[in-house]
């Protein structure tokens, strides 16, 4: 190169040249504005990023008003001794909340391990985990929500910030996370402590199998209490929390076991446990362990006493507490209540298990079906078919109203179900996907409820026969309102007349085809027995006698009566002398039949039945007792109530009830009843120490051709296992109650030598009265009558003192079927023999009529229907209505909808 001295000055001349010096003039203004420009943009956005985290950090919930404590508690049920029955379980809510000193340490140690390693060390935030997750979140492609929650911040997320399971972009994903963390942070400075901030985390948590929290997984996965896990169970506990229904140990338990494995190596690794110890836990089997405990205690289905239990609880806290019905479910599906219920579970298992018991019934069993599907016609629309639709279109077409769907088999009730769904479907008609429901059932159907006649409390309930498939199903308990028949006796007709119509239980009434109307009412056996007391009719359960007995008190009486001892179901219809036979228009339930008879067994007061007595809140507080908002009102005398047993008691003894009896030396009163075609089969009675009514039928009403029995026989069967071991007892006598004999063709004091002569044998017998009722007139139902042998005729003055023999008659009734030989009709006591007399007898003998029992007490009685020898006066007959005995109009309905005949066999 060339340095000379012309180069040189060359070189510095071009230097020295404006061009140049322009040129990098420009470049320092263009880089100084490029960084100018960088820095305005760093400003710019950290003021924008500031703004916007404010902006973010402002929106988040006050840290004061916010409540990170879990919410929606499943409700327990509690028998009455103290054993939790059921959970009763919302959506969300299955949780039982348990104290940190309840949760082992191994537990706790364990979800922190593997959750938040340094859960003890930061403030609410990992700024650690945090920068861990910002990495994997750019490596895989912004998910930034890997790895970065605390057990403080995931807190937050479940009792808080509860809608991010709706998030569907970062940038919601991105403000949520911030105002997570930020209250984070403002919780742990608010609370600073670290346990009751994991006490709340461990209570809140989905652990899978709609479990919330280790308490409710600890009960579903291992059936014990949290404070009771080994440290292997706690890994499994621990393990599901990442993915709850992939790590779900009954259903993923390989998944699951890969999952423990890392919580105890992590465990480990933070020297929570010793090698040892972590050795014994991998060796443990917990699996088979999980699947044993689960295949046998995973039911979820409710008993049909919790379904009544449930019904009764929500109507309390509508009408008692003033909930809104939306309230009302919420705090029994979510509010984490404690109900003491009424339930006696050895009671309980007794009436299942002979309910169940299929040597209680005779002959083979049936089976029915509930069906339903929605069809979508060829035109487009669609049509819903149900039971009742399908059971119609059979009627008609068969043009048999008698027809039913009780079959053989259960493939032959899918044989039906199969050729029924060919009948209705036309050409084009689809039957829609996922509307078919079936369900099979035994039959008959069999309903029971068992109480605490002193209480009110229900003690046990049987809503149905067979396996239950689901919860809150129907419960014939307490849903199904049947014909109660013959039982309804008691209630509609002698309670009222024994207690305040002036009758006993030596009354009469005469027995014989009786017509009010267009209606005859007859007995279930067409058998007839002229004067009949009531002690007898109820004995024998006879239809007659308990209609004249309900004319002659009134019917206003009756039904007023009938309501008084808790029937929620009769209606102004029931006003007629049907109702005395229990012809009802919308029948009754089992479980206020049962109501009922036990206010006769305590006495005559009624208590409303109770399945339950105190309720507690999630806090322990007492929410209700039912003992204090229970109806309770005297129906009876305690005198009328005892006369009222010991005459049911003569129904086990020696009448309808026979095959109920199960001795022991044990009080027993009860009432049978039966409609017709056996459509309805009822036994109701009680002891000193329980009321138990047993209700047995058809679910679709139709006729039971075999035997009616069964209710008997399982009231017996559960009766004869409830008293083993306890003390034989009788029922206490009240001690105004007193004795008198009285002829049973009156119930009148009787004729001294008249009534203790009947051509039957003795008349006279001894019966029970309350205070003030004993009779004081004489019977007026005999009379003592000079019989001419020779001609069957009243003797006159001529016939021969040989041929003429005294003999008893009764007189003012209509003649019986088994005593036409000693009714004395009008027209007998109008004639006198007609073969003697003054041309060819020589003497007088005696007066025609020895004894008049009208002429030898100038008294009348309320009981008589004659008051002379020669006359017999009829009962009036004002009273109009139907009866429930053969052929009753009114009707009710089943839970199919389906008719029921409210008529009485009455046995």
């Amino acid at each position: 190169m060339n340095y000379g001295k012309r180069s040189t000055k060359r070189l510095e001349k071009q230097a020295d040249a404006k061009s140049t010096k322009i040129r990098k003039k420009f470049g320092i203004i263009i880089c100084k504005a490029v960084l100018i420009g960088i820095l305005l943009v760093v400003v710019i956005g950290g003021c924008a990023g500031v703004g916007i985290m404010k902006g973010i950090i402002d929106s988040a919930p006050d840290i004061s008003e916010i409540d990170v404590t879990p919410t929606g508690f499943s409700t327990t049920v509690l028998a009455s001794d103290g054993t939790e029955t059921a959970t009763l379980v919302g959506s969300g809510s299955n949780r039982q909340y348990v104290t940190i000193d309840e949760i082992p340490e191994d537990l706790q140690h364990a979800f922190v391990a593997v959750e938040d390693s340094r859960f003890y060390e930061h403030n609410g935030i990992d700024l650690y985990g945090i920068g861990r997750a910002a990495v994997k979140g750019v490596l895989s492609g912004g998910d930034f929500d890997q790895g970065a929650s605390t057990i403080t911040q995931q807190l937050i997320k479940n009792n808080v910030l509860t809608t991010w399971t709706s998030e569907t972009t970062f940038i919601e994903r991105l403000q949520r996370k911030i105002q997570e963390q930020y209250l984070a942070v403002k919780l742990e400075e608010q609370v600073q402590d670290k346990d009751w901030i994991l006490e709340n985390y461990l209570n809140s948590i989905n652990l899978g199998a709609n479990t919330l929290g280790v308490q409710a997984a600890s009960q579903k996965y291992f059936g014990k209490d949290v404070s009771e896990l080994t440290l292997s169970e706690c890994a499994v506990i621990a393990g599901i929390t990442k993915n709850p229904s992939g790590y779900n140990p009954i259903t993923h338990p390989d998944a699951n076991a890969k999952r423990r494995t890392k919580v105890l190596d992590d465990m480990l690794d933070q020297k929570y446990i010793t090698q040892s110890e972590y050795n014994e836990a991998m060796a443990d089997d917990v699996y088979s362990r999980i699947a044993e405990y689960n295949s046998v205690n995973d039911d979820s289905v409710n008993s049909y006493f919790v379904d009544a239990l449930i019904e009764q609880v929500i109507d309390d806290l509508v009408n008692i507490k003033g909930y809104s019905e939306t309230e009302a479910y919420k705090a029994i599906y979510q509010g984490g209540l404690t109900i003491n219920s009424t339930q006696d579970l050895n009671i309980q298992q007794i009436a299942d298990e002979e309910v169940n018991n299929a040597d209680n019934y005779s002959g083979n069993p049936k089976y029915s079906f509930s069906l339903s599907f929605q069809v979508k016609l060829a035109d487009g629309t669609y049509k819903t078919y149900t039971n009742q639709t399908m059971l119609s279109y059979y009627k008609e077409k068969t043009g048999n109203q008698e027809f039913s769907i009780d079959y053989s088999s259960e493939d032959e009730c899918y044989a039906a179900i199969s050729q029924y769904e060919q009948d209705v479907l036309g050409e084009g008609d689809t039957i829609v996907d996922g509307t078919e429901s079936i369900h099979i059932t035994l039959q008959p159907q069999v309903a029971a409820t068992i109480m605490d006649q002193y209480s009110g409390k229900v003690l046990a309930l049987v809503g149905g026969r067979g396996d239950k498939v689901g919860n809150r199903t129907w419960n014939r308990a307490t849903d199904t309102t049947r014909q109660p028949g013959s039982c309804f006796k008691i209630i509609g007709c002698y309670a009222p007349a024994l207690d305040a119509g002036g009758r006993t239980l030596a009354s009469v009434e005469d027995d014989a085809p009786f017509t009010v109307g267009s209606k005859t009412f007859n007995n279930y056996d067409f058998r007839y027995r002229g004067f009949t007391n009531y002690r007898t009719a109820i004995t024998n359960s006879m239809n007659v006698v308990t209609v004249k007995a309900l004319q002659r008190i009134g019917v206003d009486l009756g039904y007023q009566y009938a309501q008084s001892f808790g029937f929620t179901t009769l209606v102004d219809q029931d006003k007629n002398l049907a109702l005395a036979l229990g012809g009802l228009t919308n029948g009754v339930t089992n479980l206020e039949l049962t109501a009922a008879y036990a206010t006769i067994a305590n006495s005559g007061d009624y208590n409303e039945p109770i399945f339950y007595t105190t309720i507690y809140d999630h806090d322990g507080n007492l929410l209700l007792d039912r003992t204090e908002n229970q109806e309770q009102h005297e129906v009876l005398s305690d005198d009328t109530a005892w006369l009222l047993t010991d005459a049911m008691k003569d129904v086990l003894t020696s009448g309808t009830g026979k095959s109920a009896y199960f001795g022991m030396n044990m009080g027993q009163a009860g009432k049978t009843g039966t409609t017709t075609g056996n459509r309805d089969t009822v036994f109701a009675a009680y002891t000193p120490y329980y009321t138990c009514a047993i209700w047995g039928g058809y679910d679709d009403n139709a006729m039971e051709n075999g035997s009616t029995n069964y209710p008997k026989v399982i009231w017996k069967s559960i009766m004869t296992r409830l008293h083993e071991g306890l003390e034989p007892k009788d029922f206490t006598m009240p001690s105004t109650i007193s004795t008198a004999s009285v002829c049973k063709e009156s119930g009148l004091l009787p004729l001294e030598g008249v009534c203790d002569n009947d051509q039957r044998g003795s008349t006279v017998y001894t019966e029970y009265f309350a205070k003030g009722t004993v009779p004081t007139t004489q019977c007026d139902h005999h009379t003592l009558l000079n019989i001419d042998n020779s001609t069957g005729l009243i003797a006159n003055a001529f016939c021969p003192a040989d041929l003429v023999e005294q003999k008893v008659f009764i007189i003012g009734g209509t003649p019986g079927t088994e005593e036409n030989d000693f009714q004395a009709s009008e027209e007998f006591l109008n004639r006198t023999c007609d073969v003697h007399n003054a041309s060819n007898t020589e003497t007088t003998t005696t007066d025609p009529v020895q004894t008049d029992p009208a002429s030898t007490d100038s008294g009348t009685s309320s009981d008589s229907t004659s008051t002379s020898t020669t006359t017999s006066n009829s009962t009036s007959t004002t009273t109009t209505g139907t009866s429930g005995d053969n052929g009753s109009t009114a009707t009710s309905s089943d839970q199919n909808g389906n008719s029921n005949t409210p008529s009485n066999n009455g046995n």
